[in-house]
């Protein structure tokens, strides 16, 4: 388990947390640090919408975070689908902190589509949200010309990653 950096399979998360010590430390909405002491290796507990279930799943990650480059290197490569997940939901997180990733995702995804299969790119469009049209960016202070046009980047945005999952159902048959 030690070579994950996002852990969301409950099973895999409840026995980690015996092995981990809490810190008593926030570290987030609704998120605890934790750290292993056997490696020093901090990690984070946060709550996840589990969609098959009623209730939140509990997820951990390693903390301080990956860049960018490198969660999205996880979600695009990892053979834990748990962990393609806890990448996209990380992603989607950091975009609350203006963290800019849809560019940078998308473009890695079109440029490696033929190593990326359908299910892994559901989990990544769905959990990362690279449907939503919504305008991210800041709008306070802003001429309305600037803020259509971050508008419409996400609009374009959106269209290729619809574009892009279309690509897939075809490739993918």
């Amino acid at each position: 388990m030690t070579d994950r950096t996002f852990i969301e399979d409950q099973d895999l998360v409840e026995k980690m947390l015996k092995k981990l010590t809490p810190l008593n430390e926030s570290s987030g909405w609704q998120c605890e640090l934790f750290i292993d002491k056997t490696t020093n290796q901090k990690w984070e507990k946060y709550q996840f919408e589990l969609l098959e279930a009623d209730n939140d799943g509990i997820g951990l990650r390693r903390f301080p975070y990956p860049s960018t480059k490198e969660i999205i290197r996880i979600a695009l490569t990892s053979k834990y689908f748990d962990e393609i997940d806890g990448a996209s939901g990380l992603l989607l997180d950091m975009e609350f902190d203006k963290v800019e990733f849809r560019e940078m995702l998308i473009s890695e995804i079109e440029k490696n589509i033929n190593n990326i299969d359908k299910d892994r790119f559901e989990i990544i469009y769905n959990r990362a949200e690279l449907y939503e049209t919504l305008n991210k960016r800041e709008v306070l202070g802003k001429h309305y010309k600037q803020i259509e046009k971050d508008a419409e980047y996400f609009k374009e945005l959106m269209a290729k990653a619809e574009g892009l999952r279309q690509r897939l159902k075809q490739i993918k048959k």
